[in-house]
């Protein structure tokens, strides 16, 4: 895990996202979302080689797994499992995008 936190309340989980500073070149970034050690994605979050944004990649993430509910005080961790061939994305920012239950 790349980054662990807890979330601070239960949460519906409707989207996430992933933005970067600095584009990924060569290849893509791609990125797990795991909650209590289990994935919250059927498809891995991802973005283009040379994009700097989630939202606009050929392969849209999908919410499953253990998702869309998140429990209040579980722990989450972040995978980062692809960053670019020939150019690292850097800076990169996870979004959770749902409403509180």
């Amino acid at each position: 895990a790349k980054l662990t936190f807890r979330m601070p309340f239960a949460m519906h989980l409707t989207a996430v996202r992933a933005n970067v500073n600095t584009a990924p070149a060569g290849s893509t970034i791609i990125v797990d979302i795991n909650e209590g050690g289990s994935t919250i994605l059927t498809t891995k979050l991802s973005i283009d080689a040379s994009e700097k944004t989630s939202t606009s990649a050929a392969t849209a993430a999908v919410i499953g797994g253990a998702g869309p509910v998140l429990a209040d005080d579980a722990e989450m961790t972040v995978d980062i499992d692809q960053i670019g061939s020939s150019t690292a994305g850097k800076g990169l920012k996870i979004w959770l995008i749902g409403h509180r239950i």
